[in-house]
């Protein structure tokens, strides 16, 4: 999966998973060439000794089989392997036959057959572990080679997506290597056990490989550092190239994570944070640079170079090294001339595409487009192109005539190269570039005919086969075919169904472009449902036998929400997709309060707003407002709300009343809602609803209000009234300026906050001052059942999952991170799980409305039924009066937790003090389960 993004990210707008290209980093390399090279040659001579079976000379056959290797005939090599092999079968020799066993491994990679090598690895392994067993006299060399071949089964994982796989197989599971040891039959462990040191280095490299590739960080570097320790000790020069290539390639994704932050934080008005996180983004790019010129004059092979020199130029353009970039180009070119074709080197041709249009900070992976080349590249004619379907980044670019045929004859040359070679899925990835070349030439027809060789030729390589579906669907509906365009959207989301819970985790701290190459997918088969339906006429409800266009809209939105949650939270064990139970959903619109659920999906010419009435009755309207200006006016509004200090303005409030809910109001009446769930879209997660107004009084007068990331990851159970009983904990000191929180001040209402809690439920328990941390919260809630847990400190919801924390008096960091948070809540007896989550004093940055996908999806990643919490940080005073309000409210059984909320809410309003501003009460809302 990762491989094909790592050749072809950017090439394309939302065609490529960029940070998924990354599996090609170094230790593939350290493997092949440091490992692989040196035990082809070690191992593949072995068969050359006197006395194995002379009737088919295996022994020729064999080496002829070197000799095509080495020419890269791989499909040569293999045919003369496969026909000793059959020898060996019927004359067995285990420790014969487990080398060429090996070597047909070797060359299956080398022609991109990554499943079947991953089997003759498993098949190598096996029999060297039975062998280990079996002769004494020589166990720790066979337990030592079974080590290596995990090593070798981890590296195709890396390739192919599966890191978690590949971390089981070189340290065993993740809580036991995060301690420092591995597990006993783990390569690392098997490795140290034998005293394998050069292949320890491998394993640790590939473990740190996995690490950066998921997203961590910490993790990778000190799996490197072992690796670089241990290579440094045996003076292998291709150990230690390849170590530092990686230690590059780790500074590098975190230079790209710092200009993507610092690119948030701008617009949001935060200049210096913006700065200083470039700052930070160079000065991780030019350390890159060191280690990637480390591992450039250690290596000894023009792989290694090749490998080097495409990771480093992204930081050559970044840090404005035009001459070094110019210059890696070239080389690369260079070396990619002299190199046999292979996969690498196919998928490195196609980087190298890529890679000729600069990156900057401000675009920190690189973008080509249509019809425009790559300026200043210094590279010849022939090669100076680039291919992307989106917006021009204006990184010194400019129009060259003759590079639309370059273009067209180098994607050609690899198209042909990968048949030749039998790799069909670098075929796959030349001929569905050369597609979008046609695309990008509106020759549709051609376009459609190479898109659909390219889909043949992915086959089951569902991470390449859903882009060129996408892709179908684009040229089709350029064509005016609608109905066959939405089939083919279809067609590459039900695909993407298939693949999703490994690539919506994959390096997840860069998000892997998620908005380029996932979300416009569901995005515009939205778009075209919309269009074909009729705005403002009402349907009946859905059927589930015979589904209409509006109820396939809000199912493909449905799913876009928890394609946006789990990237957000980078995980594959909650936030998984499930099928609609509409006895369910209907169960949440009609029980108690009579709900009507309001959807949005924001498009970059118009919003669309989706209405399901409490009797599954649907419509919906469209804001004809395009995505920039309806960013605007909704930041204005949220900066309206959160003044404290002069007389609230309701015109923004009014406008969006007027265009999300005045079209409804009639239905709301007929049917006589109570209660109003938003699923909300983009930008719309960082405000809230309840301070609409109509002109006379805002909507959370007129209608309990709740939120929900999805139909589908909301529980319909109620709170349990009979056992209302909280955990409450609180920031009553300020947490040290220097630690990792930043310093925060105390909360001075939270002990009177809490002292309400206890009062409105007795018996409920506190934990406050230096109680305040992680280890007492666990002990606590583990020992007790606690329906409510409510926190009342300092929190931040970050663009980033990694960014969002609460603040606690647990030092250093005094932070408990959203992935301690959802260990703790998920440890929790299930019998007796935690029903509301409080988290009072959160915040969430005007404008990021990434960090109102943390704040919306809490529940569901922790899984409880529900969250209370704020949008921005509320004088604590006020705090205290809303928290008393709706714990008072809550033990009434008539009333669900949203009308709870809602008269807390009121309360204030009408309270005729400076509370009554919307900047008070305005950002608590209720996410999740509502009754």
């Amino acid at each position: 999966m990762s491989q094909r993004r790592r050749a072809t990210r950017g090439m394309q707008r939302g065609r490529l998973l960029p940070e998924m290209q990354q599996w090609r980093r170094g230790w593939h390399r350290l493997l092949y060439l440091g490992l692989g090279l040196l035990t082809v040659w070690l191992c593949m001579v072995l068969p050359l000794r006197p006395g194995w079976g002379q009737a088919m000379n295996p022994a020729a056959q064999v080496q002829q089989g070197i000799d095509r290797y080495r020419q890269g005939d791989y499909l040569g090599a293999i045919a003369l392997w496969e026909a000793v092999r059959d020898t060996y079968r019927q004359q067995p020799n285990p420790a014969h036959e487990v080398i060429l066993t090996e070597n047909l491994a070797r060359a299956r990679q080398a022609i991109g057959q990554q499943t079947d090598a991953l089997s003759l690895w498993q098949t190598a392994g096996n029999t060297y572990r039975q062998l280990a067993a079996q002769q004494p006299n020589r166990a720790v060399d066979y337990a030592a080679r079974w080590g290596r071949s995990l090593t070798e089964q981890a590296q195709i994982y890396n390739r192919i997506g599966q890191y978690r796989k590949a971390v089981a197989l070189l340290c065993g599971e993740e809580p036991r290597s995060a301690k420092g040891g591995c597990g006993e039959e783990s390569a690392v462990a098997i490795a140290q056990h034998t005293a394998d040191h050069r292949g320890e280095a491998a394993a640790w490299g590939s473990l740190g490989q996995a690490h950066r590739l998921m997203g961590n960080d910490d993790s990778s570097k000190a799996a490197l550092d072992r690796a670089l320790s241990l290579a440094r000790t045996l003076d292998d020069r291709t150990l230690v190239a390849a170590t530092y290539s990686n230690l590059g390639a780790l500074k590098t994704r975190q230079a790209v994570v710092r200009y993507r932050q610092a690119n948030s934080a701008e617009p949001l008005g935060d200049v210096q944070r913006a700065n200083r996180l470039r700052d930070e983004g160079r000065s991780l790019d030019q350390a890159a640079l060191q280690d990637f010129q480390q591992s450039l004059d250690l290596a000894t092979q023009s792989t290694e170079r090749l490998r080097a020199l495409l990771d480093a130029i992204p930081a050559y353009d970044r840090t404005g090294n035009v001459a070094a970039a110019q210059n890696a180009r070239q080389s690369v070119k260079a070396l990619l001339n002299q190199l046999p074709t292979s996969q690498d080197t196919l998928l490195a041709a196609l980087d190298w595409v890529r890679l000729l249009m600069p990156a900057s900070p401000q675009q920190p992976i690189a973008r080509s487009q249509c019809l425009t080349a790559a300026a200043n590249s210094g590279v010849n004619s022939g090669a100076n192109f680039g291919l992307n379907s989106g917006a021009n980044t204006g990184a010194n670019s400019r129009t060259n005539p003759g590079a639309n045929d370059d273009a067209k004859e180098m994607l050609n040359s690899i198209a042909n190269s990968a048949e030749k070679l039998g790799d069909r899925r670098s075929l796959s990835f030349a001929l569905g570039e050369l597609g979008h070349w046609y695309e990008c030439q509106k020759e549709y027809q051609k376009a459609l005919d190479v898109t659909q060789d390219a889909r043949l030729a992915a086959e089951y390589e569902y991470d390449s086969r859903y882009l060129w579906e996408w892709q179908t669907g684009r040229i089709l509906q350029a064509q005016g075919q609608t109905t066959e365009a939405i089939a083919a959207y279809e067609r590459a989301i039900a695909t993407l169904e298939i693949i999703r819970d490994d690539i919506l985790v994959a390096n997840r701290d860069i998000q892997f472009d998620f908005r380029d190459s996932i979300d416009p997918v569901y995005r515009e088969l939205v778009a075209l449902r919309l269009k074909q339906g009729k705005p403002s006429e009402l349907l009946p409800p859905a059927s589930t036998d015979r589904p209409d266009t509006l109820s396939r809209a809000l199912g493909t939105l449905d799913s876009l929400k928890l394609a946006e949650l789990q990237n957000y939270f980078g995980d594959d064990c909650v936030l998984t997709s499930r099928n609609v139970d509409l006895t369910v959903a209907q169960k949440l619109l009609t029980e108690g309060d009579r709900t009507a659920v309001i959807s949005t999906v924001v498009l970059d010419d118009r919003t669309a707003v989706l209405l399901t009435l409490p009797n599954g009755d649907r419509q919906y309207e469209w804001i004809n407002t395009d995505r920039q200006t309806l960013r605007d006016e909704i930041n204005a509004y949220r900066r309206g709300l959160e003044v404290d200090f002069r007389a609230y303005d309701p015109q923004p409030a009014q406008r969006l009343y007027d265009q999300i809910i005045r079209p409804f109001e009639a239905l709301f009446q007929q049917q006589q809602v109570e209660t109003l769930a938003f699923v909300q879209d983009d930008i719309l997660r960082s405000v809230p609803m309840s301070a609409l107004h109509d002109g006379t009084q805002f909507l959370i007068q007129k209608y309990a209000i709740a939120y929900t990331p999805s139909l589908q990851l909301t529980s319909p159970a109620p709170l349990d009234r009979g056992n209302l009983r909280a955990l409450a904990a609180g920031l009553t000191d300020a947490s040290p300026p220097d630690s990792e929180a930043g310093g925060f001040s105390p909360l001075f209402y939270v002990s009177e906050e809490l002292d309400a809690i206890l009062a409105e439920l007795p018996r409920s328990r506190t934990l406050t001052g230096s109680a305040f941390r992680l280890d007492n919260l666990t002990q606590t809630l583990f020992s007790n059942d606690f329906p409510i847990l409510h926190i009342a400190t300092h929190g931040i919801f970050g663009t980033e999952a990694e960014d969002t924390f609460l603040v606690t008096a647990d030092p250093p960091e005094n932070k408990l991170t959203l992935n301690q948070l959802d260990r703790l809540l998920r440890g929790v007896d299930p019998s007796r799980p935690v029903q509301l989550l409080s988290l009072t004093a959160c915040t969430t940055a005007v404008g990021d409305d990434r960090a109102a996908l943390g704040l919306a999806g809490v529940a569901a990643q922790a899984g409880v039924r529900s969250v209370l919490a704020s949008l921005w940080f509320v004088n604590d005073a006020a705090t205290s009066d809303l928290i008393k309000g709706f714990y008072a409210d809550l033990k009434n059984p008539d009333l669900s937790k949203a009308k709870a909320l809602q008269q807390a809410q009121i309360q204030l309003i009408e309270s005729g003090g400076k509370f009554a501003r919307p900047a008070y009460w305005a950002p608590f809302i209720l996410v999740g389960n509502w009754l």
